[in-house]
């Protein structure tokens, strides 16, 4: 509650806006993620009933009003998300039959009812298959690359790797996800990724042995021509 509606006035803190009251205050037309929001507090639910009702949020400090009326509040949940996927092909082409069954399903999974009471529209996202999983899986493997200061040679990730991971993928289910299988390959590669670092590359190729499985070769930059 105090990171985002401020601190109560007399406590530490108390003289900076919480994250979303501040937020709000500086950029009125915001967009507001609110990620899996199935495990936010009570409390911080009722905060949020507010603003939806009321168009506005108090910052704690000083007992401001904030104004949420120009906000698009969106809110992600993973709470029964293999039953939603499910209904996301059974009523593929009926979005009213979807939202009915889409919001007794959250009923029965615990989500608080005076949040779904306010949504406005609901969108169910399919498990990720084929390509997708490719697609996002070399996504999520640049983007570990890129946490140690390196980047992805052109064509750097053997397509061997991809197919190792959607074939893992497929094996987990609903319950895997591609940064889950991306750790797995950071695991192998931390050491080699440092050293490379450390060693002055900025860029490496990622490629799969059958004697030292998934291996990062530093890839030397090519003589500028002058």
């Amino acid at each position: 509650m105090s990171q985002l509606f401020g601190m109560s006035k007399g406590y530490v803190g108390s003289d900076s806006y919480g994250k979303l009251t501040g937020g709000l205050r500086d950029t009125p037309n915001a967009v507001v993620l609110l990620d899996e929001i199935e495990k936010a507090h009570p409390d911080v639910l009722k905060a949020f009933l507010t603003a939806w009702n009321d168009g506005f949020v108090t910052e704690r400090s000083d007992g401001k009003i904030v104004s949420t009326t120009g906000a698009i509040f969106v809110l992600t949940s993973n709470a029964a998300t293999e039953r939603l996927g499910m209904l996301a092909t059974q009523y593929a082409g009926d979005p009213e039959s979807m939202r009915t069954a889409a919001v007794n399903t959250l009923r029965e999974a615990q989500f608080a009812p005076e949040v779904l009471n306010r949504i406005d529209r609901i969108f169910v996202f399919r498990t990720l298959e084929g390509l997708d999983i490719a697609r996002v899986s070399a996504l999520e493997i640049e983007q570990m690359i890129s946490s140690y200061g390196l980047e992805v040679a052109e064509q750097g990730i053997d397509p061997n790797i991809v197919l190792m991971l959607m074939v893992r993928h497929k094996k987990l289910g609903t319950v895997g996800s591609s940064r889950d299988l991306v750790r797995a390959i950071e695991e192998q590669l931390a050491d080699s990724l440092i050293e490379a670092r450390r060693k002055g590359f900025t860029r490496i190729s990622l490629v799969q042995t059958e004697s030292q499985g998934i291996v990062a070769r530093a890839v030397r930059a090519s003589p500028e021509v002058s």
